[in-house]
């Protein structure tokens, strides 16, 4: 439907510069609403343009690319399909610059779908990740960094939902009764005083989903790696390796109470 309506708009975009080419002036002008309904008939040659575009794109999002022996959904204070992305997310980023991050940070309002246990086709990773998000690393202070672990905190104590939690990746940050207990960081006991380097998106490191700890940074830079390649890249290449996604939870980010 997508490649119908650019032809629809080329067309009329097309009979619009003719019209301009005449000196026309308007006498009267009347509109009306008119309701586009989903039995809607293609007329045989439209359709004939635009089904090799279609059916191209049909069998590419069909591709299977490789199967998940457990669902992969969002969750608080962690999911599986959080802890699997920023995982990714951050092994494929370390591997990519050359100043080593510390930690990722993305968020669950992000991951539009979870992926059910089965095959998992490019189609799906698209419907989970829509967006032409890219990949950043920014360096917060240490005030700043204070406010994201808050920030982690009250999310991670919101009832369920697809917008509770924050999904993470090499931090590790435990709670009792509410409070935070105890935070670690690349296997290392976090220090405040100090900046970080966190990998997260360009969306959200401009504030977006209440992230307004990564307004006016140290630093940011960007990766060049759009999110949903990376997924995508990820998924192919377990299957090169004959490797299902199968994975747990396990207890990045802890309450106990």
């Amino acid at each position: 439907m997508t490649n119908l309506i650019k032809y629809i708009i080329l067309v009329g975009f097309s009979l619009l510069l003719i019209t301009c080419n005449n000196t026309l002036q308007v006498s009267e002008a009347k509109s009306e609403n008119k309701t586009v309904e989903k039995s809607i008939i293609i007329s045989p040659s439209v359709d004939s343009l635009i089904s090799p575009y279609r059916d191209s794109m049909k069998a590419q999002m069909d591709e299977v690319l490789n199967k998940t022996l457990v669902d992969l959904e969002v969750g608080v204070p962690e999911g599986l399909l959080g802890n699997f992305i920023t995982d990714l997310t951050f092994s494929r980023v370390r591997n990519t610059i050359e100043n080593e991050p510390d930690f990722c940070v993305l968020n669950n309002g992000g991951f539009r779908t979870p992926i059910l246990k089965g095959p998992i086709t490019r189609g799906k990773l698209f419907e989970v990740m829509p967006f032409e998000n890219e990949l950043v690393v920014v360096e917060i202070s240490s005030d700043k960094m204070l406010d994201l672990i808050e920030y982690v905190r009250k999310k991670s104590l919101m009832a369920e939902s697809r917008k509770s939690g924050v999904p993470v990746s090499n931090i590790r940050i435990m709670l009792s009764n509410g409070e935070v207990t105890h935070i670690m960081i690349n296997n290392r006991q976090y220090r405040e005083g100090r900046s970080y380097r966190v990998v997260t998106t360009d969306y959200l490191s401009g504030g977006g989903d209440q992230m307004d700890f990564f307004l006016d940074p140290i630093s940011i830079e960007k990766t060049g790696l759009k999110l949903r390649d990376v997924i995508i890249d990820h998924v192919i290449e377990l299957k090169k390796r004959d490797v299902a996604v199968n994975l747990a939870l396990d207890g990045r980010i802890h309450n106990a109470e």
